[in-house]
């Protein structure tokens, strides 16, 4: 499932078998129902496969559209960012979840926000 991954993975991303270790988890986004990450590529794409109100553009963690803020648990990478993330982001894009996690969406883009300062 995980064969996608580049074989030259940065060091602080997941390991193909961290990854396949991982168990499902619980994904509470704050004023909508619970979900769930089931093995999905990224936080991303599980929650589109439930059709959550997620935004995206590249999902390369190039373009910060997909930017969430991580307000309880824990995400780990699976390929390396290149958007300037701040405190408390994360790129939905990028990441799975390691744990239980709260997320809150921005009420306006960030990546255009951040563009242009």
């Amino acid at each position: 499932m995980w064969d996608w991954l580049w074989k030259r993975r940065p060091s602080n991303c997941l390991s193909v078998q961290e990854l396949q270790a991982l168990a499902p988890a619980l994904v509470q986004l704050q004023g909508h129902p619970d979900q769930h990450w089931q093995g999905e590529r990224s936080l991303l794409d599980a929650l589109d496969k439930a059709d959550a109100p997620v935004r995206s553009s590249c999902r390369s963690g190039n373009c910060g559209a997909c930017v969430a803020y991580l307000e309880s648990g824990e995400v780990g990478y699976t390929k390396e960012v290149t958007f300037p993330l701040e405190r408390g982001e994360i790129l939905m894009c990028s990441c799975v979840p390691l744990s239980t996690i709260r997320i809150r969406l921005p009420d306006k883009p960030v990546g255009a926000r951040r563009n242009k300062h």
